[in-house]
């Protein structure tokens, strides 16, 4: 990918550094656009799915260089994410940043998700003759973190109306628990921490859900311009259960918004036709708003090529979502329980002591099994650890970085890590 580094000693001596780049290099080659639209725009903001931000990434990719596909991908609610002139390999890391994940490219499949292998069959490794690892193999904290015992939990702020949630940020479900590989996590009667039953740490965290709140995300099913010289385009979605009449959920003295997560409107903010008392711009029995044009980069939209059309994503903001969208303790859904979920989830990576593990694998050992275990040493791969000193209950632990040589093939440098 790169011009090697050269260095000239004599006349007929030359010294080349060259490095070796896998496909993932072809990502700082090429910058990140909306393509829902041309001309293609490289400053814009986007509320989507991790699924839907890997798969744009992917089309990106595709432009330029064919064979690029999307492989696994974590499930998460939509966030919004403002890109401003971005290379692909820069956004593959803000996005999994975002989502508080990893990234894996094996070829031109690109992966967005933990990276772990042979989690159900580690290898067994420990100090000591017969054992696999050589002498100098250690321990040192990642870190000064204190494992936690307590987490702090704060939602987001927009469709929530104070006066009668009590609140103006999203609470978790009150006095609710909730099972996590196999251990129980609660939460207090007031909404705003957990615990995990047996956890006996003292030190707090806190987690950041302002990206959960309650809404629902619909579908366009209809345009209809109803005078497209005044850009004045309403639409309609069929889906829109009967028991959501959006005019119900009015907050008195906000204005109710509607933002398309998708298409050539996505991340442009459009009030609905209201008045000081009631929301006139949607009609219920016809699942129909009324947009109100609006002067966005210059130009007025809806307008041009920038209209919504059927199929393209949006959401309602500045009202009041009934209760089952923020918190239905029966069938545990709504914004408090997917919160609960994805704060669960960062608890238990963080109740934990944080180690890293370094050693050398002893070539003579190795050799003789290399067909066996060579496959297994890899980064995400897992080992089972012990030591009769320092590590005398055996814990299944990741390889984060495994350093081969060229002259010593089964003699690989590896670090483990349950950070």
């Amino acid at each position: 990918f790169y011009p090697e580094n050269f260095k000239k000693n004599s006349t007929r001596d030359f010294s080349y550094t060259l490095v070796l780049h896998g496909w993932r290099e072809a990502l700082k080659l090429y910058k990140f656009k909306d393509l829902s639209a041309k001309p293609y725009r490289l400053k814009f903001p986007l509320t989507a799915r991790p699924a839907d931000f890997l798969q744009l990434l992917v089309d990106n990719l595709n432009l330029r260089d064919s064979g690029w596909t999307k492989g696994d991908c974590i499930e998460a609610d939509e966030k919004l994410i403002s890109f401003n002139h971005e290379f692909c390999f820069d956004v593959l890391n803000r996005i999994t940043e975002e989502f508080n994940t990893e990234w894996e490219i094996a070829g031109k499949t690109i992966h967005l998700r933990k990276v772990e292998k042979f989690k159900s069959d580690p290898l067994p490794l420990s100090y000591g003759m017969g054992n696999g690892f050589k002498t100098g193999v250690g321990r040192q904290n990642d870190g000064d973190r204190q494992p936690v015992g307590l987490l702090n939990v704060q939602g987001g702020e927009r469709n929530i109306d104070y006066s009668e949630y009590g609140s103006s940020s999203l609470l978790l479900p009150k006095s609710a628990s909730l099972v996590y590989e196999g251990k129980t996590y609660r939460t207090d009667a007031d909404g705003m921490y957990i615990t995990r039953d047996g956890n006996t740490n003292i030190a707090e965290d806190s987690y950041d859900g302002s990206s959960h709140y309650p809404k629902r995300v619909g579908d366009v099913s209809h345009v209809i311009a109803v005078d497209a010289d005044k850009h004045f385009y309403d639409i309609r979605d069929t889906s829109i259960p009967a028991a959501l009449d959006y005019r119900d959920c009015r907050i008195a003295g906000e204005k109710a918004t509607i933002v398309f997560q998708s298409g050539a409107l996505a991340g442009r903010e459009f009030d609905l036709e209201q008045t000081d008392t009631e929301l006139t711009g949607y009609i219920h029995a016809e699942r129909r708003f009324k947009i109100v044009p609006a002067e966005l980069d210059g130009q007025v939209m809806p307008g041009g090529v920038f209209v919504p059309k059927a199929g393209d994503k949006y959401a309602i903001f500045n009202i009041r979502m009934p209760e089952a969208y923020i918190s239905d303790n029966a069938t545990k859904t709504g914004a408090s329980w997917d919160m609960f979920r994805e704060a669960v989830k960062y608890f238990a990576e963080e109740e934990n002591d944080k180690f890293l593990f370094t050693g050398e694998l002893d070539g003579v050992w190795s050799r003789s099994r290399w067909l066996e275990i060579g496959g297994k040493i890899v980064p995400g791969g897992h080992v089972l650890f012990s030591d009769p000193q320092f590590q005398p209950e055996s814990i299944v632990i990741r390889i984060t970085a495994v350093k081969d040589y060229v002259n010593k093939p089964h003699k690989p440098e590896i670090t483990l890590s349950n950070a």
